[in-house]
């Protein structure tokens, strides 16, 4: 449908059609390079020092209020997190932490469960950018109970300023949570409860994380794989994902397609909202600043920005360079083993390529019904 490049062989006069890449968050291809590009770029950005991954949750009862109030409440998660690291960086310790934030809103059998996943330097840069703190030495970050508390004060804090400024909404169901006496209400019984926050241990090479916390951000929240089966009869979809209330077990969910497609498509971010947020260090308006002290004290050279390489990531490479890292070539025919050759460009309607095989006395395999030749 976008169109792709033609390539013929010069001997059996094979063609080869080569479609163009549609760059969306719901093909498998596609997203999974995009999310590996944008793993790969990161990396090449962070410090070199040990890190921490972070998992901050909100209870249940509060997941009705920000599906209904996206994304003004989802942006309020992100102040939320970077406020309370922030805070215990510049009030306990005197620093300044390099944190990196992606929201994820789903559950693994794709219920609406909007979480933080965060990449934060173990120690930080002193306020006045003088030396590299390191609090606790090596492997610590911070206590649960104290994260616990200061990511619960600031979520609840700015959701009770969201609605004294009416800029939430409710639904029908629960429309007496509209009345200010009635939310605060409900605020002070999640203030009694005990939040979901998880540390990690220190990481010394963070690739791995960061290509799991980020892997959602480019590409759909279901991989292909998972989805099992299909019973066009009963409308039916079966897909399998990870039971954690059974240990980690995988499970398997039956349900109709509308109300599958609908578990997918409600994790599609609003347009122009960002995924993934940078704070402390890693802020955008001040990276560069902040970076060159902290490389400069420990002692670290900037990454040099190289055009890509046969040495470089598979994922940085251009499109026949990948294939030939994988061991093919793409345009090589697999019958004479010889190049092939450029025949033609093509945009938008398939009769051209139908043409050319018409031509060549060939049959298309038709995979979209535009390009049957009959």
């Amino acid at each position: 449908a976008l169109g792709c490049h033609l390539y013929a062989c010069p001997q059996c006069e094979r063609i080869e059609v080569v479609p163009h890449s549609c760059k969306s968050r719901f093909c498998p291809t596609c997203g999974k390079h995009a999310t590996d590009r944008w793993a790969a770029g990161v990396l090449n950005d962070l410090l070199d020092v040990p890190y921490h991954h972070l998992v901050l949750a909100v209870p249940a009862h509060l997941r009705g209020v920000l599906s209904f109030n996206r994304p003004a409440t989802l942006n309020l998660l992100f102040r939320a997190a970077t406020a309370a690291l922030s805070q215990w960086g510049r009030e306990q310790h005197g620093l300044r932490l390099g944190i990196m934030a992606v929201l994820h809103t789903f559950g693994s059998d794709l219920k609406w469960h909007p979480h933080l996943h965060l990449l934060v330097t173990e120690g930080g840069l002193s306020l006045d950018a003088s030396r590299w703190v390191r609090p606790y030495g090596d492997g610590w970050l911070m206590s649960h109970s104290g994260l616990k508390k200061m990511w619960r004060y600031h979520v609840l804090r700015a959701l009770r300023r969201a609605h004294r400024a009416g800029e939430l909404r409710f639904s029908k169901t629960a429309a007496f949570l509209a009345e200010y006496p009635r939310f605060n209400a409900l605020l002070r019984r999640l203030y009694e409860m005990i939040w979901y926050v998880h540390i990690g241990a220190s990481l010394r090479d963070p690739n791995f994380t960061l290509r799991y916390i980020g892997r959602y951000t480019k590409r759909a929240v279901l991989a292909e794989y998972r989805i099992t089966d299909y019973d066009p009869e009963r409308g039916t979809v079966r897909f399998a994902f990870q039971d954690y209330a059974q240990g980690g077990r995988t499970s398997y969910k039956t349900l109709p397609v509308l109300a599958f497609l609908g578990r997918l498509i409600r994790h599609i971010p609003d347009k122009h909202f960002k995924m993934v947020r940078y704070a402390g260090l890693f802020a955008t308006r001040w990276r560069q600043h902040y970076l060159a002290h902290a490389r400069s004290l420990l002692g670290q050279n900037k990454p040099a920005t190289q055009e890509p390489t046969h040495d470089s990531p598979v994922c940085l490479l251009p499109w026949r360079e990948r294939r030939l890292a994988e061991g093919t070539d793409p345009l090589l025919c697999p019958i004479c083993r010889v190049p092939l050759q450029f025949m033609r460009l093509v945009f938008g309607p398939h009769e051209p390529i139908a043409e050319l095989f018409r031509a060549a006395g060939k049959r298309l395999q038709p995979s979209h019904p535009a390009w049957d030749t009959g």
